[in-house]
C-alpha cells in the first residue's frame, strides 16, 4: 500500500510543475506588456512634446519605440512597417519631415498594420479638426507638427483597440 500511496503523490508532480511554469510565464508576459505600455506611452508623449516645441522628433525616441516592440514581439507586427509607406512618399515629395515617417514605422512595429493604420486615421483626423478650428484654418502654409496628433492616435489605437 505504501508504494501506491507514494506513486499517487509523485504522479501529479509534472502536471503541477508545468502549471506553475505556465503561471510564471503568464505573469512575466503581463509584466512585459505593462512595461511596454508605459514605455510606449512615455516615448510618444516625449515625441509629441518635442515636436510641438522644436518641430523635430529625435531619432533616439523613434529607436526607443521600435525597441519597445521587442518586449512583446509578434512576427505579424512587422507588417506595421508598411503603414509608413504613404508617409515616406509624402516626405520624399517634400511635404512632411522624415521624423514622422520614422515615428509611424516605429509605432507600426509595436501595433501591427491594422492598429497603426487606425492610429494614423485617428491622428490625421484630429489634426484636420484642429486645423479647421485654428486661426488661419487650412490656408496657413507654415509647417505644423504632426507628432502630437499621431501620438494621440497611436495611444488610442494601443489602449482602446
Amino acid at each position: 500500500m505504501q508504494v501506491r500511496a507514494g506513486t499517487a503523490l509523485i504522479l501529479p508532480a509534472p502536471w503541477l510543475l508545468s502549471g506553475l511554469r505556465d503561471a510564471a510565464a503568464s505573469q512575466t508576459g503581463q509584466l512585459l506588456a505593462m512595461i511596454q505600455a508605459v514605455l510606449f506611452a512615455a516615448l510618444l508623449l516625449a515625441a509629441a512634446w518635442i515636436d510641438h516645441r522644436k518641430h523635430i522628433i529625435p531619432d533616439i525616441l523613434n529607436l526607443g519605440i521600435a525597441l519597445s516592440a521587442l518586449l512583446c514581439f509578434h512576427q505579424g507586427n512587422l507588417w506595421g512597417l508598411l503603414a509608413a509607406v504613404p508617409f515616406l512618399a509624402a516626405a520624399m515629395s517634400g511635404r512632411m519631415g522624415g521624423g514622422d515617417v520614422k515615428l509611424v514605422a516605429a509605432c507600426g512595429l509595436v501595433l501591427g498594420f491594422g492598429d497603426t493604420m487606425a492610429g494614423c486615421i485617428i491622428g490625421l483626423s484630429l489634426m484636420l479638426c484642429f486645423c479647421m478650428v485654428s486661426p488661419g484654418g487650412l490656408k496657413r502654409k507654415e509647417a505644423r507638427p504632426m507628432a502630437p496628433f499621431l501620438s494621440a492616435g497611436f495611444l488610442a489605437a494601443y489602449f482602446l483597440l
